[in-house]
């Protein structure tokens, strides 16, 4: 039994140093091998065994040379090789969900649209992504891109693995989704929120070394924000900042509570707004607007008469941008941080929503903690969502997957 358990633990601890070199390389390559074994404090001889093992599977490949010093003559520099295999990524929205073949990096090989409407049931939008994932994985690529995994990013809060999803957005309630789909596909499967997947991406992209303590705040479907602390996700903070209370006799939320943020400040607040005052006569310039062309509402319009001078309007989008940067002053004064990143392409169109926000917070968070602050905007569309989703599941797979390592 002894004999047995050195064994097991001498396997476990080849096993945590691949992954440690293969991380490594993935996040901070290409690298020679001297300059791998001094980051991850493993010896020369370990590093070389270990490179041959991963380039005997393909993970890692050799690109050019440099002068070393520690080995006295030219060394090779090391890739990580992200068409090793594949992975699939799903983003689901309000009303579409995009199903991406990708490799380990991130790269789109093979993607497919899915629509749907908000009157459309959990389960047949799962069935209908189930589908879809089904028709991608029989394609010719994935013979040349073998499937490791598989990611899933839901705008909702996310617990337990992914074995409970709650999304007001999507109508979800309790959905226990990681089950579901491993049965079916047979691969791992992992369930994350969208903002959080998001936020991976702009952390890779766009955090500066000096920058410790970032917000990454999300306003493309509810109200989300990501803590990142020493280039970390703080795990810790689960971000429904669209959930807290901000008007004591608000409207209802699906969540079950009243006066959330993400009620008072978003496109559709807007819209409701608009409507609202349309039926009493006022916001003349959007109704003229209105007449003049389909008739319908909608944001873009509501932006035109904005700029067009309707005072009606005006009013609503600032009393918008007011509850967002009521939202913000908020997070100054419980993070305390460096930068706020800000995502939502859509609410924050015109300008004047996003200025008014600032302006607002301004006002309320605390005079000291807003020294320095810095803010700073993305528009991440479904290219860098889907990235977003890979690098989440490479990572955990780097941590867990017997199937690489």
């Amino acid at each position: 039994m002894k004999l047995v358990d050195e064994v097991g633990n001498v396997q476990l601890m080849q096993r945590i140093n691949r992954l440690k070199v293969l991380e490594t390389i993935r996040s901070k390559g290409p690298l020679a091998r001297p300059e791998i074994a001094r980051m991850t404090g493993l010896s020369p001889s370990s590093i070389t065994n270990i490179i041959t093992y991963l380039l005997e599977r393909d993970l890692v490949a050799g690109m050019g040379t440099i002068d070393s010093r520690d080995v006295g003559r030219k060394a090779t520099l090391i890739r990580f090789n992200p068409s090793a295999h594949g992975i699939v990524a799903v983003n689901v929205e309000i009303d579409k969900a995009n199903i991406a073949l990708t490799d380990l990096a991130g790269n789109i090989l093979v993607m497919r649209d899915l629509a749907f409407d908000r009157r459309t049931l959990d389960f047949e939008i799962l069935g209908l992504i189930k589908k879809e994932i089904t028709l991608l994985l029989e394609g010719d690529t994935v013979q040349r891109n073998g499937v490791i995994g598989m990611g899933l990013a839901v705008s909702g809060l996310v617990k337990d693995e992914g074995r409970f999803v709650f999304s007001s957005s999507l109508r979800w309630k309790g959905l226990s989704i990681k089950e579901q789909f491993e049965s079916l596909f047979r691969i791992p499967v992992f369930i994350q929120n969208n903002s959080k997947t998001k936020a991976i991406w702009a952390l890779n992209k766009h955090v500066e070394d000096n920058d410790r303590n970032v917000i990454f705040l999300d306003l493309t479907m509810g109200i989300g924000i990501i803590s990142f602390y020493d280039h970390r996700i703080n795990e810790a903070v689960i971000g429904e900042l669209g959930h807290t209370t901000v008007k004591k006799d608000g409207p209802p939320c699906f969540c079950g509570n009243r006066g959330c943020l993400e009620l008072m400040c978003s496109v559709d607040a807007v819209l409701s707004n608009c409507r609202e005052k349309l039926s009493r006569g006022r916001c003349a310039i959007l109704a003229a607007q209105m007449k003049d062309g389909d008739g319908k509402l909608s944001y873009d319009a509501v932006l035109h008469a904005y700029a067009s001078g309707d005072g009606d309007v005006r009013a609503i989008l600032k009393e918008c941008g007011e509850y967002l940067g009521m939202g913000i002053a908020n997070i100054i004064n419980l993070f305390n941080p460096q930068r706020i990143i800000i995502n939502g392409d859509v609410l924050l169109k015109s300008g004047f929503i996003e200025e008014t926000a600032k302006a607002e917070a301004g006002k309320r968070a605390n005079e000291e903690l807003m020294k320095g602050i810095k803010y700073q905007k993305v528009d991440i569309g479904i290219e860098e969502s889907i990235q977003g989703i890979v690098l989440y599941v490479a990572g955990r797979m780097f941590e867990l997957s017997d199937s690489i390592l």
